[in-house]
């Protein structure tokens, strides 16, 4: 027996498939919304994705050696940051960098868009915490992949 398939249903079908997958992606990336290209400033974003080393503490983000926030698994944050040369890390605990961090140094640009990763890097002797600068398209696929929000205690002030 032979089952015939209305080319209407069909068709539909791949319709409201090809809607929903567009939507999910568009949702996705205005997560992340980019600078608006007239701003006096540029965006950062740290992003910490889930793992299960470290997960239980948050990991604390600097900018120019003084912590913009603390981030948990599966959390981001946003940064006005004003243009020039600044130095991210990333960190356990602290509200002030430590001599050893290691430091990325990134020359941000008004109107201009950065994303930089918290990572956790185990060892036989030591675990650390690090920042990496990524792209916009590895942001987007961290976001979805591993289902990370906007922190929202992040935008209230440090003590």
């Amino acid at each position: 027996m032979r089952i015939q398939m209305n080319p209407y249903i069909l068709w539909r079908a791949v319709l409201v498939y090809a809607l929903l997958l567009l939507n999910a992606v568009t949702l996705t990336g205005q997560e992340l919304p980019e600078n608006d290209p007239n701003a006096d400033y540029g965006i950062v974003y740290f992003l910490r994705g889930k793992g299960h080393a470290g997960s239980a503490t948050a990991f604390s983000a600097l900018i120019d050696g003084n912590r913009v926030c603390k981030l948990n698994n599966r959390r981001y944050s946003r940064h006005e940051v004003d243009p020039g040369s600044h130095e991210f890390s990333a960190q356990f605990g602290g509200k002030k960098g430590k001599k050893k961090a290691e430091l990325i140094e990134i020359e941000i640009e008004a109107g201009k868009t950065y994303y930089v990763q918290m990572v956790m890097q185990a060892s036989f002797w030591v675990n650390d915490v690090r920042a990496q600068e990524i792209t916009r398209n590895s942001a987007l696929h961290l976001l979805e992949d591993d289902e990370i929000k906007l922190d929202p205690e992040c935008g209230e002030v440090i003590e």
